[in-house]
């Protein structure tokens, strides 16, 4: 019998402002089984993609301290074209202050944009492997 090929566990390009929230977040999303690349800033993520190594990520997950969903996509968009990423590579944001009538919900707000208004960690596993299209 023949085994299947492997799969590679698809990477998650990170960032999170928040020093609080950074290490639960991404030990779950190692617990998931993904691999992460984490930067602690915008700036720190921007450096990374403006260098002249091309940084590999099958998703972008933002959530920015004091910052508006519009806002964090804005970034996220401007973080996906400077790294080089197509527009189908998928862009995940995580408003920090969530009203209690969202939380729990995902929204779609173009193509591969979306804003995941946390409120567990269950939840966003779910929204990472469908749009990681992951078995």
């Amino acid at each position: 019998m023949i085994n299947p090929p492997l799969q590679p566990r698809p990477t998650i390009f990170v960032v999170e402002e928040d020093n609080n929230a950074r290490h639960p977040l991404t030990k779950n999303l190692r617990q998931f089984g993904f691999r992460l690349l984490v930067a602690a800033s915008v700036e720190d993520a921007i450096e990374w993609v403006s260098g002249s190594a091309y940084i590999h990520a099958d998703l972008l997950l933002i959530d920015l301290i004091d910052t508006s969903p519009e806002e964090a996509l804005g970034v996220g968009q401007r973080l996906r074209a400077e790294a080089k990423y197509d527009s189908q590579t998928p862009l995940v944001v995580m408003p920090d202050t969530v009203a209690k009538e969202v939380e729990g919900t995902d929204r779609n707000v173009r193509a591969n944009d979306w804003i995941c208004y946390y409120q567990d960690a269950d939840q966003l596993q779910q929204l990472l492997v469908r749009l990681l299209r992951v078995t």
